[in-house]
């Protein structure tokens, strides 16, 4: 799944010449209850946080997705845990400035893959995307 996951991520996200409306990185990365990531996600994040460091007016939002299993209640805190995990990652570990950063729970309200039955589609629904939100 590691070398799965770096091709849908590189096939989805080419760096934009600018940080605009719609923009959006995701990282798929997560096992089913955790809140932090796999090992093999600090690249991703440091390439992330190359780009973010960019655009130093702007803000982004750090969103994080679960699957359809869970309950709400544990989807609720557990979304909450990964956005503020990522969020703090980038900020403690690459200097990006915590007023860049905004994290936000989504739980399992934007699926990509609806009605996932395999290990592999839920996987792609546990995600953490970042996208752009504004220029301060």
């Amino acid at each position: 799944m590691k070398h799965f996951a770096s091709i849908i991520l590189a096939l989805t996200l080419a760096f934009p010449t600018h940080a605009e409306d719609g923009f959006k990185w995701c990282i798929y990365t997560f096992d089913y209850t955790e809140s932090g990531m796999k090992t093999y996600t600090e690249a991703q994040l440091q390439e992330l946080s190359e780009f973010i460091k960019c655009y130093p007016d702007s803000m982004f939002e750090v969103s994080a997705h679960t699957d359809e299993r869970s309950r709400q209640e544990f989807s609720i805190k557990l979304c909450d845990n990964r956005a503020k995990w990522v969020r703090q990652y980038l900020i403690d570990n690459f200097n990006i400035p915590d007023s860049m950063l905004v994290s936000v729970g989504k739980i399992a309200n934007e699926p990509y893959i609806r009605g996932a039955k395999t290990e592999a589609e839920h996987e792609l629904n546990r995600r953490v995307e970042i996208k752009f939100i504004k220029k301060k």
